[in-house]
């Protein structure tokens, strides 16, 4: 199975959020203030996103930055 990388799980949860609310990617680079090929990268997990348009991702959307970002994982007690 491979690795799924961080910014590849904000990326599906982008796609997945986007998905739900019906939004195009045209529209959504728009509001966000980007190129649609710089959104698709994004999307596709080829570029990261800056904290700033996650920012303004969850605020065009409605939905907390938290929804994007990857649930953190438990520390492991070595002891």
């Amino acid at each position: 199975m491979a690795h799924v990388t961080e910014r590849e799980r904000i990326a599906a949860e982008v796609r997945a959020e986007l998905a739900r609310q019906g939004k195009t990617q045209r529209q959504t680079a728009e509001l966000v203030g980007m190129t649609q090929q710089a959104l698709q990268m994004r999307l596709a997990g080829t570029r990261s996103f800056r904290a700033e348009e996650i920012a303004k991702l969850a605020e065009m959307l409605g939905v907390s930055v938290e929804q994007f970002l990857p649930a953190p994982t438990a520390a492991v007690d070595a002891a």
